[in-house]
């Protein structure tokens, strides 16, 4: 586990998110990203950063989806539009950004297959059970030349969505042991037969 350092607010510029890693897996198969604020005033939102993920190293994304809980307004369907209300409505108190997950996907198996197995157990633990917003991504880095594994980052704003818009706050996801409890529900749906053996 590490912590990465952020850049300080300063007069001009809003203070940057910061950040905690963990590798719950001792793998690098299943990371989990915590990104959080140090100061309550004058910070930069968590929008430009989950929209940099669907141009990586300036390739577009190969795929991604917005998931949102059964009770959310058809308005959060729009991606920008979610990240705007998000920024706009997170409390000045709450530290918490937003979590990221990553999953590797197998090299043994069409991607297509991994994404609707990881779409699947998101909707299923994420969405339906946590009620709160995810947006996946899939990023499949041989199509630029790179030797990295294919993998699909699975991003969290911070608080839940319902029918009233954001709410309340996910801090029981969005933290060490919430990376935890996420982990054991994949291990879960794995053995149950719905995901993405190696």
């Amino acid at each position: 586990m590490s912590k990465a350092k952020s850049k300080p607010a300063t007069a001009d510029q809003p203070e940057m998110l910061s950040c905690f890693t963990l590798d719950p897996a001792d793998d690098g198969s299943f990371k989990y990203i915590r990104y959080f604020y140090k100061q309550d005033v004058h910070r930069a939102g968590i929008a430009d950063m989950v929209m940099a993920k669907l141009t990586p190293a300036g390739h577009k994304a190969s795929r991604h989806d917005l998931l949102l809980p059964d009770a959310a307004s058809g308005e959060y369907m729009d991606l920008s539009y979610l990240l705007q209300r998000y920024d706009a409505m997170l409390p000045a108190a709450e530290r918490t950004g937003y979590a990221k997950f990553t999953l590797t996907l197998p090299s043994d198996q069409p991607p297509h297959v991994g994404w609707e197995q990881v779409r699947a157990w998101v909707r299923s633990y994420f969405v339906r059970q946590e009620q709160l917003a995810a947006l996946m991504v899939l990023h499949l880095p041989y199509l630029a030349g790179s030797s990295n594994a294919a993998h699909i980052h699975i991003l969290l704003p911070a608080r839940r969505l319902s029918i009233n818009g954001f709410t309340g706050q996910a801090r029981d996801v969005c933290s060490d042991s919430g990376c935890h409890d996420a982990w054991n529900a994949w291990i879960s749906f794995q053995k149950e037969g719905g995901s993405c053996v190696k």
